[in-house]
């Protein structure tokens, strides 16, 4: 991850697996990166507390759609995929 673009942002992120452990590890490679926040898109585990390491929210693959796509129409903001 390129620290330099990720530093002071909130990054949007995908999610495959389905362990919380993954994801919390996602969330230290964003905070290490210099993020900080992360929106996570995941169907699993949305309704669950996961103690991140940073401010993080769990959102559905519907809400990561349009997440995804405000992002990709709006100018100065960045899709960084971890």
């Amino acid at each position: 991850m390129n620290g330099t673009k990720a530093r002071g942002k909130v990054l949007v992120c995908r999610h495959a697996e389905s362990s919380s452990e993954s994801k919390i590890a996602k969330s230290q490679v964003v905070k290490e990166a210099g993020g900080v926040g992360m929106v996570l898109i995941d169907e699993a585990d949305k309704d669950v507390a996961i103690p991140f390491p940073i401010p993080s929210a769990v959102v559905g693959r519907e809400m990561g759609r349009k997440i995804l796509s405000y992002i990709n129409n709006t100018r100065f903001v960045f899709f960084l995929p971890v």
